[in-house]
């Protein structure tokens, strides 16, 4: 082969810089979902119009391993979660329901993360994404360490914006003063702020880090909000997705014959005898 040939070009993004191929990604979902805004008054067409391009995009990248669905969940007791804009589930897991609109009823066991999805992020919007994140988080304790947001275990529970409706000092002022993070580790991902302070097109993620009693001890005496800006925040929320994902399934450790003997938690065999039958 003529070495000359062969492209010089190197496709890697560099840390601090906008990832070209997400910025691609995020500039078609932006458009998607300004068009809805721009057609329709509907809140839940446009709430539609936000999960899908959202969940699309996660299917395509994600690996096998993982899917994005929305719909709810069930721990073994069969008591059902609320809707739930896009859950991240172990693929391993059979579903227990998907229905014609394709939204799904799933095994607790199998949920690493859920993302409520809005089109446009306001300070009520935070309130209630805490609210329904505490909710979740409440319902997945029924399985040892799902609820414990200290536990790499336990389900992740995020939101993701496509645009902010108010100031960047405004939705951090709100998150941190509803949030609970003892109780939930709910991260906000903007995907583009409106401030006018802010001359570039850039978004934000608002999380808590747990603040240690020293730095070799893992007593949490607190937490710190930390907003963290970025040129392509899909990326980053797609990065720290699949890495937190893994490290998930690495501590819940579940085998091939722990997740065949979970089914058995949510399904029964249908067996009739047939004395049954024909007596009825």
């Amino acid at each position: 082969m003529d070495k000359r040939k062969l492209t010089k070009r190197i496709i890697k993004h560099q840390h601090g810089t906008p990832n070209p191929i997400i910025q691609r990604e995020e500039e078609v979902m932006l458009s998607l979902v300004d068009k809805a805004l721009a057609t329709t008054s509907n809140s839940q067409a446009i709430g539609r119009n936000g999960e899908i391009p959202l969940r699309d995009f996660l299917n395509r990248y994600l690996p096998y391993t993982l899917r994005a669905v929305t719909g709810h969940f069930v721990p073994p007791s069969g008591r059902l979660s609320a809707q739930i804009d896009v859950m991240i589930l172990d693929a391993r897991y059979p579903l227990i329901a998907e229905n014609a609109d394709g939204s799904v009823l799933a095994m607790l066991h199998s949920v690493i993360q859920t993302i409520e999805v809005k089109t446009r992020i306001t300070t009520h919007d935070i309130e209630k994404m805490w609210k329904d994140s505490i909710e979740i988080m409440e319902l997945a304790a029924e399985v040892d360490g799902y609820g414990n947001p200290g536990d790499f275990r336990s389900v992740h529970t995020t939101a993701f914006a496509f645009r902010s409706a108010q100031r960047l000092d405004t939705l951090e002022w709100k998150y941190e003063e509803v949030g609970k993070p003892d109780k939930s580790g709910l991260d906000i991902t903007v995907l583009r702020l409106s401030d006018k302070k802010i001359k570039k097109e850039i978004g934000v993620e608002l999380h808590f880090e747990p603040d240690f009693a020293s730095e070799k001890s893992k007593k949490v005496i607190g937490f710190i909000p930390i907003p963290g800006a970025s040129f392509t925040p899909l990326s980053d929320l797609y990065y720290r997705m699949v890495q937190n994902s893994y490290y998930t399934m690495e501590e819940r450790g579940y085998s091939y014959g722990d997740i065949a003997r979970h089914v058995m938690d949510y399904m029964s065999w249908a067996t009739a005898s047939w004395d049954k039958v024909f007596k009825e």
